[in-house]
């Protein structure tokens, strides 16, 4: 389109009148200036050698010229008068040059038609000053003087003899400076170079003869002319003198270099489309293809003249197919678009995609034939790839022994493998949130909607329904499938069962329970027959030396001095006991924490992680707000980590009989000065008295013994720190305690 608007834009701005007809001669298109001479439409202008454009004597004589030219295919040069708005005739010079392709065939003609009517006039004036040359020569200086045509006279040798007004208003010379050598200086040295051997030679011959060369203005500026030289003879025919005759062209030879550049430019945009382009007449014949689609081929459109040209190239498989679509549609005059397969330079077979289109004239006839050919093999293989592709991926889906779904960004599902449509017994449209166990709803939402937010992958155990109406657990990994821009396109999930796991799990941590508790037992037992061995005897003693005491009292009179031995003896072993009991509260009583720096942080992940499934399995969700940069502690890690165990597990035990209301556990760590403080909050059914909770033997659970909080208590203070409870004032209980942080001194 901007290669068409720079023609029109280029053939409206030349002055001349300028006409592009088509390769049989018919009228195409004129520019602007045609128009407003002969002040008809472009429609009328078609229809010019049946009506009055041309002068009734001219008319004859310029159709035979025009016919013979677009027989022979040669230029035609013709002078002829045209009547224009105004109803005048004037005379003009109209040239026929045809533009040819590369292989030398006809595309348009561009016709120019220059106003020469002056010229004409100039001529007829100059011939008749010859008439009466021999009259007056003071008549024909003047008359000379008063054609504004650049008229010289030239001696026989072709010498500057003289010139008329129109030269020297035109170059700024005097009538002396044009009798000498000077006067050459005022035509471009490349024209002078060119044709000094052309004009000396018709000199020489004393013929007529012209030519075409820049002559310079006053101004400096050079304009092309064309020269015209005829002889004047005596009455015994010897060359007396030559007169020249020169026409301003300029305006001509501008627009012959702007259609040449214009037709240069169209046939590069043309060789540059990226595709094969080729033209076809009438019945299908080829005339003209690009230089991409005879570089494709390997062939010249010679060799593609007549459609066996361009049928060969075609595969055998589709050649009959391509053969009934062209009859159908230049039959029916319908544009024909389909795929094949065309023979390379290298014989070679490769897709394209073949779009072809009818040009029609204002009578609706075809007049030609535009096909595009584009190369889509490679696209075809892709193509075909990415089926296989999408084919091989499917089966995988469809395959793995896993629950595989997709849903858009905004989290509405809108894809389903086939084992989740057998295990649920239901298809996508039936799918929902009732699938999931009631208890799993509230949290797997939860994250599924944090996801949604963030953009990050999430992961979650849940139980899923199954077709029967029993509920298995699950394991399902979820990630987001990001565009260029880093925006969520869509999500994909894989859900592992993990039932069997689960229960074999649940099974070894029975186990580990039952055997845990039966090794409690029997540490018990064997502690209890190690005390009561090691209390027995000095108790045995301080009976026996007590019945003897009692003896030696009832004597008479009393052996006051044994029963004094005796009684001493009672004290001794009761010392002993003393000290079995003391050793033996030494064993229960913690030994000294082993302390190295701590990061509090690390071990809140480490219990969480740990109770991950006791939280999980009682569906609690749990949140965290750690502070960052926090300063290190000094501790035994073991025992905080304990401590932190005991405080989640007895928070978890308390909101066990929560129905109506989420379960959350809320786990913060912070500065407080030279301490660190960390909270654990559950939201369960709360304690009165919180003052008691870390006395030993008190619980407010049926099995519980009452002593996790109070040796979590020893465990707090051993460590330089405090621990507290407090009662929330909406529901549930905060358990705090505080490290003191390490010094610099310590450090």
């Amino acid at each position: 389109m901007q290669d068409d608007l720079t023609l029109r834009q280029i053939v409206d701005g030349i002055s001349a009148l300028v006409a592009v007809l088509t390769p049989d001669g018919a009228v195409e298109t004129v520019n602007r200036q045609v128009l407003d001479y002969f002040g008809k439409t472009l429609e009328e202008m078609k229809e010019w050698s049946s009506s009055d454009a041309v002068h009734p004597d001219d008319l004859p004589g310029v159709i035979a010229v025009w016919t013979r030219s677009i027989e022979s295919g040669q230029p035609y040069d013709v002078e002829l008068r045209q009547r224009g708005a105004d109803g005048v005739y004037r005379w003009f010079h109209a040239q026929g040059l045809p533009v040819r392709d590369a292989e030398g065939c006809i595309l348009r003609w561009f016709v120019l038609q220059t106003d020469v009517d002056e010229r004409k006039r100039n001529e007829a004036a100059l011939t008749s000053a010859f008439e009466e040359l021999a009259k007056s020569e003071a008549d024909l200086r003047t008359i000379i003087d008063a054609i504004p045509q650049l008229i010289v006279s030239l001696r026989a040798d072709g010498t500057f003899l003289s010139a008329n007004q129109a030269v020297l208003d035109y170059t700024g010379l005097t009538k002396e400076e044009v009798r000498t050598e000077s006067f050459g200086d005022v035509f471009h040295p490349e024209d002078t170079e060119r044709l000094r051997d052309q004009r000396g030679l018709a000199i020489s011959r004393g013929v007529p003869f012209e030519y075409e060369r820049r002559v310079r203005r006053k101004d400096g500026q050079y304009r092309w002319f064309l020269i015209q030289y005829n002889p004047l003879r005596d009455q015994r025919r010897e060359l007396i003198r030559w007169y020249a005759a020169g026409t301003d062209i300029d305006d001509r030879k501008r627009a012959e270099d702007a259609l040449r550049a214009s037709e240069h430019e169209l046939r590069q945009m043309v060789d540059s489309v990226p595709g094969m382009i080729a033209v076809a007449n009438s019945a299908g014949q080829q005339e003209y293809a690009n230089k991409r689609f005879l570089d494709f081929t390997g062939t010249t459109v010679e060799e593609l003249r007549g459609f066996d040209g361009l049928n060969l190239l075609i595969h055998p498989d589709e050649r009959e197919i391509v053969i009934n679509e062209w009859l159908r549609c230049s039959a029916l005059g319908q544009p024909l678009e389909l795929d094949h397969r065309l023979k390379r330079f290298d014989g070679v077979y490769r897709w394209v995609h073949v779009r072809v289109d009818p040009l029609l004239d204002d009578r609706g006839r075809i007049v030609r034939w535009y096909g595009l050919l584009t190369d889509i093999d490679d696209q075809r293989r892709a193509e075909e790839a990415l089926r296989d592709s999408e084919q091989h991926l499917r089966l995988l889906v469809e395959t793995i022994p896993a629950l595989v779904s997709r849903t858009t960004a905004e989290g509405t599902p809108d894809y389903v493998n086939r084992r989740i449509v057998d295990y649920t017994g239901l298809e996508l449209e039936q799918t929902g949130w009732h699938v999931f166990h009631p208890d799993d709803r509230h949290s797997h939402w939860q994250k599924f909607r944090r996801a949604l937010e963030s953009g990050e992958p999430w992961e979650d155990t849940f139980r899923l329904r199954r077709a029967d109406g029993e509920y298995r657990w699950f394991h399902e990994r979820a990630e987001p499938l990001l565009d260029r821009s880093g925006r969520v396109v869509c999500w994909y999930f894989v859900s592992l069962d993990v039932n069997d796991n689960r229960e074999m799990e649940e099974a070894l941590r029975s186990t580990r329970r039952k055997l845990s508790a039966a090794m409690q037992i029997a540490t018990v037992a064997e502690m209890s027959a190690s005390i009561a061995h090691e209390i027995n005897q000095p108790l045995a003693s301080v009976v026996t030396n007590a019945h003897a005491s009692q003896t030696w009292l009832s004597h008479d009179p009393p052996n006051l001095e044994r029963a004094q031995a005796t009684l001493e003896r009672i004290i001794r072993d009761g010392h002993s006991a003393a000290e079995v009991v003391r050793r033996i509260r030494a064993l229960f009583k913690q030994a000294a924490p082993v302390k190295a720096p701590l990061d509090i942080n690390q071990i809140v992940t480490e219990v969480l992680r740990v109770l991950s499934d006791e939280l999980r399995d009682n569906s609690i969700v749990v949140e965290t707000e750690l502070a960052v940069d926090l300063p290190r502690t000094v501790g035994d890690h073991v025992q905080i980590q304990q401590t932190l165990i005991n405080l989640v597990h007895n928070a978890t035990e308390a909101m066990a009989v929560l129905i109506a209301r989420p379960k959350s556990l809320v786990v913060r760590s912070r500065r407080e000065d030279d301490h660190l403080l960390v909270e654990v909050r559950d939201f369960g059914v709360g304690i009165k008295d919180p003052t008691l909770v870390f006395e030993p033997f008190f619980t407010t659970k049926e099995s519980g013994m009452g002593l996790g909080l109070s040796i979590s208590r020893s465990i707090i203070e051993a460590h330089g720190g405090r621990i507290w409870a407090t009662a929330n004032e909406d529901a549930g209980t905060t358990i705090s305690f505080t490290l003191p942080l390490v010094s610099k001194r310590s450090a």
